[in-house]
């Protein structure tokens, strides 16, 4: 009875608990090794510097079940060294690939992009209460990343309000900051060893920056008491597309071209397979901490992306 609970209740788990051991099962010491990179962050539970658990790890795991040709190691390092590890470390056996990178269009004269592995629902932006409440008034935002309302990059920025921007971190929050932002709108901070999310909502509770990007579940991780301190909202400028997101990147090396190679016909083989397909949706969506009432739109936003490949 127990076992089918966890078969109603955690589909995904399961999938990803059975991707682990058909990986261990077909890994061998002989073969080619991807080093599966990400930054240190809530949720991963980490020995030394291997990634050990949690739901983006079976994300991980979930795409590598998918490789087996290549034995697979999870390392988790502070957001430069790990870009470092891709640019430099990789040789002829073994290659280094940061998983979750958006594609810019500099990083290809060092790397190699795969195709993207999921979408992202819209990004959440936490202000101050000061914030929320000179834009909003009486504040009636509950905190509910569900229900939230949206609120105006621009329009926070023209009004002067502070951000933070990490080193080495590139992604749509960041195009979108630089194309209105002055200096004085930006808080520059090199990678951490940590995770930025949680940092990113330490520097708004001490007052050095007025707002910024934080993750969904990092939000979800809070308690009452540090969500009285702050407000939740979408962001208004990228809520409505459909973003494609997790990319894998992998060093500029005949074995990282042939890795994202291998990887891009991964994806098409789990998208022409309605359960792998599924299997891998909801691997995603548990990986990036989404509430169970956001899974309607994520769905749709999945299938906009499967009907994207045909």
């Amino acid at each position: 009875m127990l076992f089918f609970l966890g078969m109603v209740l955690f589909p995904s788990a399961l999938q990803a608990n059975h991707a682990q051991t058909h990986l261990a099962e077909h890994t061998h010491a002989n073969t080619p090794s991807i080093v599966w990179l990400r930054p240190p962050e809530i949720d991963l539970t980490i020995d030394g510097v291997t990634i050990v658990d949690g739901p983006l790890f079976e994300n991980m795991v979930y795409l590598a079940s998918h490789l087996p040709q290549y034995s697979h190691r999870f390392e988790a390092y502070p957001i430069k060294r790990a870009w470092s590890l891709v640019k430099s470390a990789t040789t002829p056996d073994t290659v280094y690939c940061f998983f979750g990178a958006s594609y810019r269009e500099e990083r290809t004269t060092w790397g190699y992009f795969s195709d993207p592995t999921s979408i992202n629902l819209p990004l959440l932006v936490v202000t101050s209460n000061a914030v929320s409440d000179t834009f909003f008034g009486d504040r009636h935002n509950n905190n509910n990343p569900q229900s939230v309302g949206t609120i105006s990059l621009k329009s926070m920025l023209q009004k002067n309000y502070k951000t933070v921007l990490y080193s080495e971190v590139k992604n749509a929050y960041v195009d979108v900051i630089k194309q209105w932002a002055k200096s004085r709108n930006i808080v520059y901070i090199n990678g951490l060893g940590k995770d930025l999310s949680l940092h990113t909502i330490s520097l708004i509770e001490t007052g050095r920056i007025d707002f910024g990007y934080v993750g969904h579940r990092e939000i979800g991780s809070l308690n009452e008491e540090q969500l009285g301190k702050i407000a939740v909202y979408q962001a208004e400028e990228l809520s409505q597309d459909v973003r494609l997101t997790k990319r894998l990147f992998c060093s500029k090396s005949a074995l990282g071209q042939q890795v994202v190679g291998d990887v891009n016909r991964a994806l098409e083989a789990i998208m022409r397979n309605p359960k792998s397909s599924q299997a891998l949706r909801d691997v995603n969506f548990a990986a990036d901490g989404y509430s169970n009432l956001l899974k309607p739109m994520f769905d749709e936003r999945w299938q906009t992306m499967q009907n994207g490949r045909k």
